[in-house]
């Protein structure tokens, strides 16, 4: 499966993929007015935006000249991470209709390449403790759980609980 680097042009189409994705995946896990509240042309915005920075990486992957999923890897934004040596992968959506298909897993090795290849000596997602789907792939991929946990607010004021993986490259 192709994978390449975005280009602002492919905002559209991650923005798209973003909805179907989190409306598919976070369903029972986040507030429908959560959910509900995403809109495309407003995310499409704001990637073209993340994409065009250069610390930050969007990887998309691509069957049959379709974006098929996108994975989103920066500088890690953890106050324990050491400069310039842990990567974060902000991202990692595929629509519903190419889950286990291997999509997911071709964007975290490219992902993980390419942080290599950039210095980065560790790899680490945020995942929500209750998307036990997340969990089992990012496990699946030979990250481990560290320990770190986080609490967000979402957009309605709820909570959400977070666990942090890690993956030493």
């Amino acid at each position: 499966m192709p994978i390449r680097t975005a280009t602002v042009f492919d905002a559209p189409s991650i923005a798209r993929i973003h909805v179907e994705s989190w409306r598919a995946a976070y369903r029972g896990q986040m507030p429908d007015a959560v959910l509900a509240a995403l809109n495309a042309e407003q995310l499409a915005m704001l990637w073209q935006e993340q994409i065009a920075q250069e610390r930050r990486q969007v990887f998309v992957a691509e069957k049959g000249g379709s974006i098929v999923g996108f994975c989103d890897l920066i500088p890690s934004r953890d106050e324990d991470a050491l400069l310039g040596r842990v990567a974060e992968i902000t991202a990692m959506d595929v629509p519903p209709e190419h889950w286990r298909k291997g999509v997911g897993g071709a964007l975290c090795h490219s992902a993980l390449t390419n942080a290599f290849r950039r210095g980065y000596r560790v790899v680490t997602p945020w995942v929500l403790d209750s998307n036990v789907a997340a969990r089992h792939f990012f496990a699946a991929m030979g990250f481990g759980l560290d320990g770190a946990t986080k609490t967000v607010m979402a957009i309605d004021g709820s909570q959400l609980h977070k666990i942090r993986f890690r993956m030493n490259l």
